[in-house]
């Protein structure tokens, strides 16, 4: 038996998150996101006309505790 070869693919953890993607992670609604970004506890950047969120930015803003 060939065992150099793992039977899963590695975890893809993606680096940058769009709005959507970034609820679905988070558990968070689309509001409370748009929210936070429009107050500045949650920065996004543009590429394009895509917001991304870093995922090291919501992992940072999802630990802090909430108003």
């Amino acid at each position: 038996m060939d065992q150099s070869q793992p039977l899963t693919p590695p975890l893809f953890v993606p680096l940058a998150f769009s709005i959507p993607a970034a609820c679905k992670a988070s558990g968070v609604g689309r509001s409370k996101i748009y929210e936070a970004i429009q107050s500045g506890a949650l920065r996004a950047r543009k590429n394009g006309a895509k917001n991304l969120i870093l995922r090291a930015d919501l992992e940072r803003w999802l630990e802090k505790p909430s108003d």
